[in-house]
């Protein structure tokens, strides 16, 4: 212990911070996202010529460098503004990460975030204060500190709010940013860049939200293989010379284009196949060392997500694996909940409404093992989701097999249950 402790340890890496997908890293490591990058820098242009950038609206795929691009142009521009003597700065906040999903738990992150960033206390509590005085905070700090800002909203799509809310409070936060300048709250050159996935999130918005929020988009495409290994060509040197085996960066592209050309999770996979190398005290990291390293995260991450669950939440997942696994990964709603009636009949379990398997299977989204979006426009009738997979649907319906109360499921059986209803 003493010599890991004294950091007497062989190595495989020179610079592990190369393969954190969370590090903003200079543009010049950023592939095959120039025209991106060109547009946000002419947005962000504006704050160096004392004037607000307009918002902006980033969406494609998980992992197409969206979240990566916008920071590294802000960084840039923090840099340009310091030089001129202007207070900029940019505060990023991924809503999916929060213990709750709700409007006012967003404005207190925000204000905590902000805060940081100021270098002042947040001293306002989670609980027992409006989420106007939250606000009312939040606009302070940027008042004093500022002269210009930009939010950064990650994965808005996940601040849906409370069940039942005439609009998702997304929409609410939105209209509140959008109108900050023009309601006097700010003398504050203020913006926001929204991340996501799902671009017809904005289907969903309040009227008088789509009227005063009107970003510029910008759309992000899927990496294909040949583009992930320049990408990770990039980040080469966070590894010691000669310490990657011939063809490690091919194959964790290739896992990687596997996954919808997820350059951050192809990024994570190099990261953790060195750490494996390092266990073991070899020198090189080589392909047995991505396999295995691709083999665990799998299996971690699908181990995290149906270990402590409930057996009704597993069994709404099961469901939806089911459907998926026949319909190329893809499980519409109403078809996963008559295949969890049949998993309940089989298994003597009570029956739950539609709306709260939804709610289960949704939870699994949280932890990124599936992603829905809906089928129909319209927040409150929007009731059709689809579940798409973003994890190996065979991996997840072995880990959940392995709990005995669903191992005498009749996959087999119920498969073919699927597929008539798929083509009836």
């Amino acid at each position: 212990m003493d010599s890991i402790l004294d950091g007497d340890v062989q190595t495989v890496f020179e610079n592990k911070d190369l393969v954190d997908s969370s590090t903003i890293v200079d543009q010049d490591r950023i592939y095959g996202r120039d025209e991106q990058l060109a547009a946000e820098a002419r947005a962000f242009r504006d704050t160096l010529d004392g004037e607000r950038p307009p918002d902006l609206l980033l969406y494609g795929p998980s992992g197409t460098g969206k979240t990566l691009t916008v920071k590294a142009v802000a960084n840039k521009v923090k840099e340009r503004a310091q030089e001129s003597g202007i207070e900029f700065d940019f505060v990023a906040v991924n809503f999916k990460t929060m213990e709750s999903h709700t409007l006012d738990r967003a404005v207190w992150k925000l204000g905590h975030q902000t805060a940081r960033k100021a270098g002042v206390v947040w001293d306002v509590p989670r609980s027992g204060v409006s989420t106007d005085m939250k606000y009312t905070r939040l606009y302070e700090i940027v008042d004093d500190h500022f002269d210009s800002i930009v939010f950064i909203l990650d994965e808005i799509d996940a601040l849906t709010g409370s069940t039942g809310a005439d609009e998702p409070a997304y929409s609410r936060l939105l209209y509140s940013l959008s109108r900050v300048m023009s309601e006097q709250h700010v003398d504050t050159q203020l913006s926001t860049v929204v991340v996501t996935n799902y671009p017809k999130f904005r289907e969903n918005l309040d009227s008088r939200t789509d009227s005063s929020y009107n970003p510029n988009g910008i759309h992000f495409s899927d990496y294909d293989a040949n583009e992930l290994i320049e990408i990770l060509e990039r980040r080469r040197d966070a590894f010691k010379d000669d310490a990657l085996e011939d063809g490690v960066i091919e194959i964790v592209a290739a896992y990687g284009a596997q996954n919808e050309g997820d350059a951050r999770r192809a990024i994570d996979l190099l990261r953790d196949a060195g750490e494996i190398a390092n266990r073991a005290g070899d020198p090189v990291v080589t392909q047995d060392h991505v396999r295995s390293a691709n083999d665990s995260v799998v299996k971690n991450r699908v181990l995290e997500i149906v270990g402590g669950m409930s057996v009704q939440k597993k069994l709404s997942l099961y469901a939806a694996a089911l459907v998926a696994k026949e319909n190329e990964g893809a499980a519409p709603s109403p078809m996963v909940y008559d295949i969890y009636k049949i998993l309940c009949e089989g298994s003597d379990m009570e029956i739950y409404t539609q709306e709260t398997v939804n709610s289960h299977i949704n939870k699994a989204g949280t932890y990124g093992v599936l992603e829905s979006e809906r089928s129909s426009g319209g927040f409150k009738s929007g009731v059709h989701l689809v579940f798409k997979f973003t994890e190996p649907v065979g991996a997840v319906l072995d880990t959940l097999g392995e709990d005995e109360r669903l191992q005498e499921i009749p996959a087999k059986e119920l498969g073919e249950v699927v597929k008539r209803r798929l083509r009836d």
